[in-house]
Formats: C-alpha cells, structure tokens, sequence
C-alpha cells in the first residue's frame, strides 16, 4: 500500500506559563479591574490585569485592547509585550507575536518566557533555524526548561536532524520523567531514523503515562505495522479510535494493516467509515480501490480512484491504478489513456510502461507494445517480466527466432514464466 499517513503535528504546549482554567476566577478579575478603570483610566496595570484575565478565558481578541492600552500608557510594560504576543499566537498572528516577543526581549533580555514563545511562533512560520536558536537562549538562562527542550526537538526534527531531536528530548525526559510527550516525540524521531524497537519501547511508555492519548496508541501501531506485527498494529488503531471514534488517521491505517493480512472487507469498511465522516478524505477511495482490485471488484475500483483523481489530480498513482483496474476489465483503450497520463506527471515511471505495452499487446498494437518493453528495460535492465513480455509479442508478429533469444534472456534473469515459453515455442 502507498497511502500511508503519520501524524505530522508533534505535541507542545500553546504557552510557556501554565494556564488556570477556573474561568469563575478570572470572569471575576475582569469584573473587578473594569471597575478599577473606571475609577482610574490612566492605570496601566489595571488594563494590564484585565486584559491577562481576559487571556486566561481565552478571550484573546478581547485581551489585545487591554495590552495596547496598558502599552500606550506604559511604552516598557514589558509583560505586556509578553502576553499581547500569547494572544496573538492564538490567534495565528505569529509575525506580530514574534514583534511583541522581541520588544519584551529588548526590555528584558533575560526573558526565557519570550524567547521560548518566540521559538514557538518561528516555529509556525517554519523558521526553524530562528526557532531553534530561541530555545537555545531560553535554555541558558533556564536549563530545567523541559518544554523548551522538547519543543527544540521539535524544531530539530522538522531540520531532520534527528540525532539533536532525540537528544533534546532526552534531555526533557531527564528533566521530568513523567512527562509523556517528549516519549512520543522521541518515538517519531526514532521512527524516522528505522530505529524501530526504540521507537515501539517510547511508544509504549508514552502509551503507559497517558492511557487515554488517542495519538500514542496510533503511533504504537504505525511502528508495530512498520514491524509487521499487522495485528497488533489493529489492536493499537482500535485502542486509538476507542478514545477518539473520529479519528480519520488511525481508520485509515487500521485499513492498511487489514490489507495486509489480506483482509480486503475490513480494508473497505474502515474507508467506509472514512468517508462517511469525511467524503473529501483522498486517501480512503485510493485504498478502497486497491482493496476492491483483490476482490475482482474492477468497476467499484475505477469509480474509486476516478473520484481518488478529481480530489488529487496531479497524482500519478490514481491514474495508474485506474489503469490496472480498466485492464482487469479488459478496456485497454481507456487503460492506455490512463497510463498516458501516469507518464505525463512521471516520464520514468517503469511501471507505467510496461504495463501499458501489457494493454497495448492485448490491443494488438505490437509495434507500440515492443517500445515500451524496451523503454521499460531502459529504464531498468533488471525487469525480467518486460523481457519475457518482449518475446510473447514477438512471438505473435510471427518473430519466433526472436522470441526464442528473449525468452532465453528472461530465463537466464530468473523469469518465472520464461521456461515454459521457451518449453512452448522455441525448438
């Protein structure tokens, strides 16, 4: 199977200070600090107050007036940089977060808060590099900082400096040895490297510190599928979509593993529940495809990966396995067509070629079929099938001297099918 998903967003927290979510109290902070502005509306830190309460209800587009003006009151309120950024992060404004954090750091350079969240939204814009050296300059003045050094795993990873990322988030697990999320990270990073036992042994000890984490078991169960333990993997996807029953990802590769355990109806019925959630998930019409091409469902295929190209129309795989799915059908002409277009988006794909000289032979187009036979050992002079394949047509222009030497060669390159054409046709 080519489909195959991971989760692509690693775990961090949103801020770098811990958030209290007794909303009773902080509705009660708004009340009492507009009272204070009313009394007094030249108090910088009555804003300032109100607009951090407003941001611990995760009103965040409330809290930005309340920091503007507790800023125009006070230009070097630096915590108020500080937290105008955070509801900014929040609110996906990451250039002006990164502006406000940097003006909090020229009041106050030996702010560990604003350099970590400033890693955090260079993060978001991808500055890894610029990430990784916020992090960097949190850790020195707080070395203890367990999320600066996961999050600079995090930034590593994206680098592919795997070997840095497993590091850091070591050094976070040395840090606190409770905390799951830099088990998880470190999993994905050794993942990433094949180390596969190392990354199923964090898995699991991400699995034991959060029981009810729906991605720890999804990840387990990508690495147990990595490792071929298919039933096992099952086991950790059904664990996973338990916790969260909408869990697109983990149907998905739940599907992958039952395809190969050549259980092709469960393959279908996770795609099933795939679409039923979600009727734009590409993916889940690729599988269902492939699984319905095991089961000589040929135009329950071709419908698939018609509607698989109309979400990904520039992805040669839906077309080629339309292909294969027209030619089970016997429609070479439409066959043909679709490897056309395989090999518009990919000139080399191999396999395109040979499989369209495949439906070219069975439209009794000979001379096309040879040339793409040959173009397909051009491309790899170890394709024994294209050989062999060669030496039927041959055969069937009437050239069975020439056959003969392409059946001979086939054999000599460990073709199975070669002997009994050689038995069959050459004297």
């Amino acid at each position: 199977m080519k489909k195959l998903l991971v989760i692509a967003s690693l775990l961090m927290p949103l801020f770098s200070l811990a958030q209290n979510t007794d909303s009773a109290k902080y509705a009660g902070f708004v009340k009492y600090y507009t009272k204070a502005i009313a009394q007094n509306p030249n108090d910088a830190t009555a804003y300032y107050k109100r607009g951090d309460a407003k941001l611990n209800l995760d009103d965040y587009q409330g809290s930005i007036p309340d920091f503007d003006k507790a800023i125009s009151l006070d230009p070097k309120y630096e915590d108020a940089y500080l937290d105008r950024g955070r509801s900014k992060y929040a609110l996906k404004d990451n250039k002006g977060a990164i502006a406000d954090y940097t003006q909090a750091l020229a009041l106050k350079p030996g702010s560990a808060a604003a350099f970590y969240n400033r890693g955090l939204a260079k993060r978001k814009l991808e500055d890894f590099k610029g990430a990784v050296a916020d992090y960097t300059s949190a850790l020195a003045i707080d070395p203890k900082d367990e999320d600066a050094y996961n999050d600079r795993g995090i930034a590593k990873k994206h680098l592919k400096d795997y070997k840095g990322a497993i590091e850091d988030y070591t050094q976070s697990i040395a840090v606190n040895p409770k905390n799951s999320k830099p088990y998880y990270n470190r999993a994905y990073a050794k993942l990433d490297t094949k180390d596969y036992p190392g990354s199923l042994a964090d898995f699991n000890k991400a699995v034991e510190l959060s029981p009810n984490d729906a991605d720890a078991y999804y990840g387990r169960g990508d690495v147990k599928r990595y490792l071929k333990d298919y039933n096992s993997a099952i086991e950790d996807y059904t664990q996973a979509l338990k916790i969260d029953p909408e869990f697109l990802d983990a149907y998905n590769n739940r599907g992958l593993a039952k395809y190969k355990i050549q259980d092709y109806k469960g393959e279908i019925a996770d795609d099933n529940k795939i679409i039923a959630i979600d009727n734009k998930y590409a993916n889940a019409y690729y599988n269902r495809g492939l699984a319905e091409n095991k089961m000589d469902n040929y135009t329950d295929a071709v419908d698939d990966f018609t509607v698989y190209i109309s979400l990904m129309p520039k992805d040669p795989d839906g077309f080629f396995e339309r292909g294969n799915a027209k030619s089970n059908l016997e429609d070479y002409k439409g066959a043909i067509e679709d490897y056309n277009q395989v090999l518009v988006f990919d000139a080399k794909n191999v396999d395109a070629y040979f499989n369209r000289g495949l439906a070219r032979r069975h439209s009794d187009d000979f001379k096309g079929a040879i040339e793409d036979y040959n173009k397909t050992l051009e491309l790899d002079a170890t394709y024994s099938d294209a050989v062999n394949s060669r030496g039927i047509v041959k055969h069937l222009m009437g050239d069975d001297a020439g056959a003969c030497v392409d059946f001979k060669k086939a054999l000599s390159m460990g073709n199975e099918f070669a002997q009994q054409n050689i038995n069959k046709f050459c004297k």
